[in-house]
């Protein structure tokens, strides 16, 4: 075999991979039944709203208390910090 038929033979081979990776994430478009991807919000054919697979929005509760939690480690690493700088002066 000619090293460029080898060449053409992976690359071949590498985009048929490629091909059956992508068509794991394909499925139909609900509003007009082209193949979109399963991350899409929109659907680029129609402008269809897509669900994406395994997505919930998060519960407005639940947001609110990481939130609060996240600003009260954050203030106490920064007191934490400005203190270590004052102490060590």
């Amino acid at each position: 075999m000619r090293p460029e038929d080898e060449r053409l033979a992976r690359e071949e081979a590498r985009a048929e991979r490629r091909r059956a990776r992508l068509e794991k994430h394909v499925l139909p478009c609900p509003h007009c039944g082209k193949s979109v991807l399963d991350h899409m919000a929109r659907c680029p054919y129609c402008g269809g709203e897509l669900v994406p697979a395994g997505y919930r929005p998060m519960d407005p509760q639940k947001k609110k208390k990481i939130r609060t939690v996240c600003y009260i480690v954050g203030t106490v690493i920064a007191v934490a910090v400005i203190a270590l700088v004052l102490f060590l002066r």
